[in-house]
């Protein structure tokens, strides 16, 4: 049978995209949870690079005949994950040689809870059109 939803690509798509954020929103979490904690050095993921590889990766495990689930691309935490401060952050930001910046930090958060929002907005509209399809396909 054809399975509407593991073999489209649009809800496999934001399938990665929402893993993405959420890891990278982990690592925010985390940096913010270690600001006042001494030589902590901010980690951090371009998710630009980490979403073009994964949609390379989906491009070319996508075959007409493929109707099952991809695995994961992330197997565990820290595959995509580079440690290193961010880009623009000065490598020594306080005495106590933590580079955390709060403000920086919060921005990265915002920036990505909005790209989570927008791809579970499209897997949302994505399988309201899956389900329309089922249900006039039923009448």
């Amino acid at each position: 049978m054809f399975d509407l939803v593991s073999s489209n690509p649009m809800l496999q798509m934001m399938d990665r995209s929402m893993t993405l954020a959420t890891r990278r929103m982990t690592l925010i979490a985390g940096n913010l949870a270690n600001i006042d904690t001494p030589g902590f050095k901010t980690r951090d993921f371009s998710f630009e690079d980490a979403f073009k590889a994964e949609m390379a990766r989906l491009d070319g495990q996508m075959s007409p005949s493929s109707t099952r689930p991809l695995p994961s691309y992330f197997p565990d935490s820290t595959s995509a994950l580079a440690a290193g401060t961010t880009a623009g952050t000065p490598a020594f930001e306080r005495n106590d040689l933590n580079d955390v910046n709060l403000d920086q930090q919060t921005m990265e958060l915002a920036k990505t809870q909005n790209i989570y929002q927008m791809a579970s907005n499209f897997a949302q509209a994505e399988l309201r059109r899956v389900l329309g399809a089922i249900r006039d396909g039923a009448k």
